[in-house]
């Protein structure tokens, strides 16, 4: 009963042991993971700021091609932002005149 009881022991201890081992390998996996996290943010966060760039040219460029072609088919942005402009100036003359 005793030789029994000893291997026993032996089986728990090394089924211990080895559960201990992948718990370390599974935290150094979630740190790394963590670390990509990171990074994939940092890099979302410079691509959206780039592609705000690039939406912010191609407006100006827009508007710049209406401006010199006189094209009415892009005459509707400069149309949009006169109207957005002349709407916003409105709502400073209210509040002047309140």
């Amino acid at each position: 009963m005793s030789s029994e009881f000893s291997d026993t022991v032996r089986r728990v201890t090394h089924k211990a042991q080895r559960l201990a081992e992948v718990n370390t390998e599974l935290r150094q996996k979630i740190i790394e993971l963590e670390e990509q996290v990171d990074h994939l943010q940092e890099t979302l966060m410079a691509l959206q700021a780039e592609h705000a760039d690039f939406e912010n040219q191609l407006q100006q460029r827009d508007l710049a091609l209406t401006v010199q072609s006189g094209s009415p088919a892009r005459d509707t942005y400069s149309e949009e932002k006169i109207a957005e402009l002349v709407r916003e100036i409105d709502r400073c003359m209210k509040l002047l005149s309140a």
